[in-house]
């Protein structure tokens, strides 16, 4: 895979200048419009032909106004975050965990495992040759242990990094939390960590490249109620993160692929990530 379709694979988002700082931006507005001031006064009243003018002027300036207005409003509607939700697809059948083939269809995963909440995420599969990936996601093999793969989880620990033998630490309980945990864990930023809103969710998005020189070994990276232990073996791997505040829990989805990974997988992947719903 070129660098330029791993572009393209990539969601862009506008990264922050210090990845750390995780706070929206307050942008200044002016605190009262301007004044105009008018140099010009006129004594005399209007001759018949100026009067007349004003009076068909009368209702084109109106116009001109009110189109202005609409614009107006139509730029702010337009640039304003009323971005609908999805509703996730009907009749999505649970991800058992078993890694048996999916077929097409709605299915959704159980970020935390647990029947007695409800948080889930519930995607599309359209094309052949996906598996489940332990009731965490939907993941297809292309090579041996090659694989693009999309996990939607709530995550227990992390490791500080994945290049030394450190011991996981909790995983944090907000989403800039463990974004900061996962964007400083030794990984090559390709995109830096930066707020976004995602699949009906405030959040982070972050990108980055598992490093080479770590002994070549498979990199541990985060442990989940769902999917287990995760490693990242592959010192090309391009994981594409984002984590979302989902009433309160930090719900993160993992969307992995290599530059060799097949196009066609590539773009199954992403037309998996379009499908995808997190609720509630």
């Amino acid at each position: 895979m070129t660098h330029d379709q791993i572009d393209r694979m990539v969601r862009k988002a506008n990264p922050l200048p210090d990845p750390t700082a995780l706070e929206p931006v307050e942008v200044p507005v002016l605190a009262t419009p301007l004044e105009r001031r008018m140099e010009m006064q006129i004594d005399d009243r209007p001759t018949e032909v100026q009067a007349d003018r004003n009076r068909r002027r009368g209702p084109i300036v109106g116009i001109a106004a009110a189109a202005v207005i609409l614009v107006a409003g139509l730029v702010l509607f337009l640039t304003r975050d009323n971005t609908p939700v999805a509703e996730p697809a009907p009749n999505a059948t649970e991800l058992t965990g078993d890694g048996q083939p999916l077929a097409p269809g709605a299915y959704y995963a159980d970020t935390d495992g647990n029947e007695e909440t409800a948080t889930r995420g519930t995607f599309v599969i359209e094309g052949d040759g996906w598996e489940d990936a332990s009731g965490a996601g939907a993941m297809k093999s292309f090579a041996e242990n090659q694989v693009v793969w999309l996990l939607v989880v709530e995550v227990d620990e992390v490791w500080p990094s994945i290049c030394e033998s450190t011991a996981p630490v909790a995983a944090g309980t907000t989403a800039a939390e463990l974004a900061n945990q996962i964007a400083n864990n030794g990984s090559t930023v390709r995109e830096a960590l930066a707020p976004v809103n995602a699949f009906g969710h405030n959040g982070y998005h972050l990108v980055v490249e598992v490093p080479a020189g770590c002994g070549g070994e498979a990199k541990p990276a985060w442990t989940g109620p769902v999917f287990g232990f995760e490693r990242y073996s592959d010192p090309t791997e391009m994981v594409e993160y984002w984590f979302l505040d989902v009433e309160g829990t930090p719900v993160m989805i993992d969307a992995t692929w290599t530059p060799t990974s097949p196009e066609e997988d590539v773009t199954e992947l992403r037309a998996v990530l379009d499908t995808l719903v997190i609720t509630p």
